[in-house]
C-alpha cells in the first residue's frame, strides 16, 4: 500500500498515550504490499521523510494516539500510522479495536466548470483519512467527473472508496422573490473496507420534502445509514447539512435551525425510530461574525438539549479556544483570526454515549478535530483564500 491511512479513534476507544521501551521495533503490517510512508509529523499532510517496506523494521521511540514515532536505521526520525504497522512481536495497538473516523467537508462547488484547477491528489490526502465523510456543495455539470477522479486517485493508492450523491435540492424559480435561485447536491464518500452502506436500494433520504422550493430549507439535508465492518457491527445514521449563509435571507437559516433541533429531538425520543446513533454533521453556517448577533441563531436555538450534544461547542465550554473551520490565507498576526468563524459543527445523539466519553470532549482529547490544511507551506504560498478555494476548498474538513 503506497500511502497510509490515519485512523483517529472516534468510536469505541479513548486514546491512552503509552511510553514504550526503545528496544521494541516497528514493522509493516500484514496488509502492506509495497511500503509504509514515514512522515515528518503525525499527520497525513506532513512531508514524507522515508519509507518502511516489508522485511524492514525501525526502532520504536514512542506510541501516541494513531501513530508510532520511530527511528529508522539511517537515523531519521518520523511517524508511521498504526493502521499499517505493528510491533515486531506481532501485536498492533490498532488490532482488535473498532475505530472509525467520521468527517464532513464543504468542498466548494465540487463540479463547477471553473474548478478545473482542483488539486485532486491534495483532496485525496484528506479524504483517505476518513472512513466515511459527508460532502456539501456538490453542484454543476462536472460533479460526477470530479467524484470519479477523486475515487480513481484513492483507488490508485490502494483504497476502495465509493460515493453517493443526492438529487438536486434548493430554490428554482421560487415564487418568493426574496429567495435566490440556488441548488446543490449532498453526498457521502466511504471506504468499503471499513464501512458498508445500509439499505443500498434506497441509499439516502431527504429529511424533509419537497427537495425543490422547500418551505423550511434552502438545501434539504440528506441522511444515510452505515454499518462498521467489525465484530461489533456498529451501525449509525449520518445527516449532511448545509444551511443558508446569505445575510438577506438569514430568516431561512433561523427556521432551518429550528427544524433541525426539533427533528433531532423527535428522532431520539420517538420509540418507533430504531436508529438512535445519529451524527448530524456539516456546514451549519453557524453564527457568521459578519452578520448581526441577532441573526446568528445557532447558539440560541441548538443548545441545552438533553437529547443530543453539540460536539464542537464542548471544547469552548471547557476553556479551550474555538477552531476556525474556513481557510485563512495568509495567516494573520492576530490570533483571533484563527479562532473564528466556526461554521461547521457536529450534533451527536446522547445515545451514542457508549461509543464516546460521557464527559466533555476537548480538542486535546484527540477524538475530534479540524484539518487545517491551509496552514501547511504548500498553501501558504498562495496570496488569498480565494485562490486556495479554487484548488481545494474554502472550508476545512472536520472530524
Amino acid at each position: 500500500m503506497s500511502l497510509m491511512k490515519t485512523l483517529v479513534s472516534f468510536l469505541f476507544i479513548l486514546f491512552v498515550v503509552v511510553s514504550t521501551s526503545y528496544s521494541q521495533r516497528v514493522i509493516p503490517g500484514d496488509r502492506v504490499v509495497n511500503h509504509v510512508n514515514v512522515r515528518e509529523l503525525p499527520i497525513t499532510s506532513s512531508d514524507i521523510v522515508g519509507t518502511l517496506s516489508p522485511g524492514e523494521s525501525a526502532e520504536l521511540i514512542e506510541s501516541i494516539s494513531s501513530w508510532y514515532k520511530i527511528r529508522c536505521d539511517d537515523g531519521d526520525i518520523g511517524y508511521v500510522s498504526k493502521s499499517w504497522t505493528k510491533l515486531d512481536d506481532g501485536t498492533s495497538e490498532a488490532e482488535g479495536k473498532d475505530e472509525l473516523v467520521i468527517g464532513s467537508w464543504n468542498i466548494k462547488f465540487f463540479g463547477s466548470s471553473d474548478s478545473d484547477r482542483r488539486d485532486i491528489p491534495a483532496i485525496a490526502d484528506i479524504v483517505q483519512t476518513m472512513d466515511v465523510m459527508a460532502i456539501q456543495e456538490i453542484k454543476d455539470k462536472h460533479f460526477i467527473m470530479r467524484l470519479d477522479s477523486l475515487v480513481a486517485e484513492l483507488n490508485r493508492r490502494g483504497y476502495k472508496y465509493r460515493y453517493l450523491y443526492s438529487d438536486s435540492t434548493g430554490y428554482d424559480d421560487n415564487p418568493d422573490a426574496t429567495l435566490n435561485n440556488y441548488a446543490e447536491r449532498g453526498g457521502f464518500i466511504w471506504d468499503i473496507d471499513r464501512v458498508a452502506l445500509l439499505n443500498p436500494d434506497e441509499k439516502y433520504k431527504f429529511i424533509h420534502l419537497p427537495e425543490i422550493n422547500n418551505p423550511v430549507f434552502r438545501v434539504v439535508p440528506i441522511s444515510a445509514e452505515f454499518q462498521v465492518l467489525s465484530s461489533h457491527g456498529f451501525d449509525f445514521k449520518m445527516v449532511s447539512v448545509h444551511t443558508v449563509y446569505k445575510k438577506e435571507i438569514s430568516w431561512v437559516r433561523k427556521q432551518e435551525f429550528e427544524f433541525i433541533h426539533q427533528w433531532m429531538n423527535a428522532q431520539l425520543q420517538d420509540p418507533d425510530v430504531i436508529e438512535k446513533d445519529i451524527f448530524f454533521i456539516g456546514d451549519f453556517n453557524a453564527n457568521p461574525p459578519s452578520q448581526p448577533k441577532a441573526h446568528r441563531y445557532f447558539d440560541n436555538i441548538i443548545t441545552d438539549t438533553t437529547a443530543y450534544r453539540i460536539i464542537f461547542n464542548e471544547p469552548v465550554k471547557a476553556g479551550e479556544l474555538p477552531r476556525r473551520t474556513t481557510v485563512l490565507i495568509p495567516i494573520k498576526n492576530n490570533p483571533n483570526e484563527n479562532e473564528s468563524p466556526n461554521y461547521d459543527h457536529i450534533l451527536l445523539s446522547r445515545q451514542t454515549s457508549y461509543a464516546l466519553p460521557l464527559d466533555t470532549i476537548t480538542w486535546a482529547s484527540g477524538i475530534i478535530g479540524v484539518i487545517e490544511f491551509d496552514t501547511i507551506q504548500k498553501w501558504q504560498a498562495f496570496s488569498s483564500a480565494l485562490s486556495v478555494g479554487a484548488r481545494i476548498s474554502d472550508h476545512r474538513p472536520i472530524w
